[in-house]
């Protein structure tokens, strides 16, 4: 019996990868990854709802002064030693890579500080995370191919809120719920199959 529908979407930058049910990887499930870049070397993205305990003002000592209220996100377990932001600043923060229209990764951190500084920015603004998923070449393709994941699109508004207004909890339900009724009859299973 098949209990996850199928689904044959293929990544692109600017995605959402979703975790299937059952993955019980402790980065990974009952996650959303948004997908910031995918082509043929590789895909990397960021775990969007992995909230940590640590205020950014622990990790950056500038933030204290800055206009946010957040916490540093866990984006994935590669270099979970560095810090990496999402932004709305790509016209402010040069060399910043594009991933949607309205939303940056990384560039000049000094010119990130500085437009922070001056108070015109919040927290619907930036967005910070401690490391980040990665995958090497055709590995992101297998693991969708084997329904380790589902590829879920949204309007480019859902987009950003997905990243800027993320629930603290829920958020892999809501968008797996949104793929349709089959989707949303997976969300009720336990993680655990053997409990079901």
């Amino acid at each position: 019996m098949e209990f996850v529908p199928p689904s044959d979407a293929k990544p692109r930058s600017g995605q959402f990868l979703l975790a299937e049910p059952f993955m019980t990887d402790v980065w990974f499930g009952r996650k959303v990854v948004l997908l910031c870049d995918h082509d043929e070397d590789g895909s990397l993205g960021f775990v969007l709802d992995n909230f940590s305990d640590r205020p950014l003002s622990a990790v950056l000592e500038d933030a204290a002064d800055w206009p946010l209220d957040q916490k540093v996100s866990v984006g994935g377990p590669v270099h979970d030693d560095s810090l990496f932001y999402l932004h709305r600043l790509g016209n402010v923060v040069s060399g910043a890579m594009p991933i949607l229209p309205g939303l940056w990764l990384g560039g000049d951190f000094e010119e990130l500080k500085a437009a922070m500084a001056t108070g015109r920015y919040t927290d619907k603004d930036v967005r910070f995370f401690v490391g980040y998923s990665g995958w090497t070449a055709g590995q992101l393709a297998h693991e969708v191919g084997s329904h380790s994941w589902y590829v879920h699109d949204a309007p480019l508004e859902a987009k950003l809120d997905a990243v800027f207004k993320t629930p603290s909890g829920g958020l892999w339900k809501e968008m797996l719920a949104s793929k349709g009724p089959d989707f949303a009859r997976v969300t009720t299973l336990p993680q655990d199959p053997s409990l079901n």
